[in-house]
């Protein structure tokens, strides 16, 4: 019972790899933002593999039209969603660990800034309606 088709089997298996090899790096990697690049990039490469080869499995034109759909989907959104994420998260000052810390864009710290001035603001509206 030899099942092999290399159309099917071998972009299963690359994806499976790359799926794995995501959620390795979500485990190891040091930061939010290595972990979520890990998470986003990889796990789309993994799932469009494995979309890949099981819509060559399907013999049915409308299946396969549907799952390159779901594909394209992923393809649009998780990388939106993953940059997203990490610029709110830059945006709150959690700091990225860059060698020798440096901060590429002099964002961070601002953050708190913001926070204090809204502060500000809230006491100044409070002691206007006093």
């Amino acid at each position: 019972m030899n099942d092999f088709s290399p159309a099917r089997d071998i972009p299963i298996l690359l994806g499976a790899f790359f799926v794995l090899t995501a959620a390795i790096g979500v485990v190891r990697f040091p930061d939010l933002y290595s972990r979520l690049h890990a998470s986003s990039k990889l796990v789309t490469l993994g799932s469009a593999g494995i979309f890949l080869g099981v819509a060559f499995s399907f013999q049915d034109p409308a299946a396969f039209t549907r799952l390159i759909a779901v594909l394209l989907f992923q393809f649009l959104t998780t990388p939106l969603s993953a940059y997203l994420i990490a610029q709110a998260a830059y945006l709150r000052g959690l700091a990225p660990v860059l060698p020798g810390g440096i901060d590429e864009w002099g964002a961070l710290g601002r953050a708190e800034e913001v926070a204090q001035a809204d502060r500000d603001a809230v006491r100044a509206m409070q002691a206007e309606g006093q």
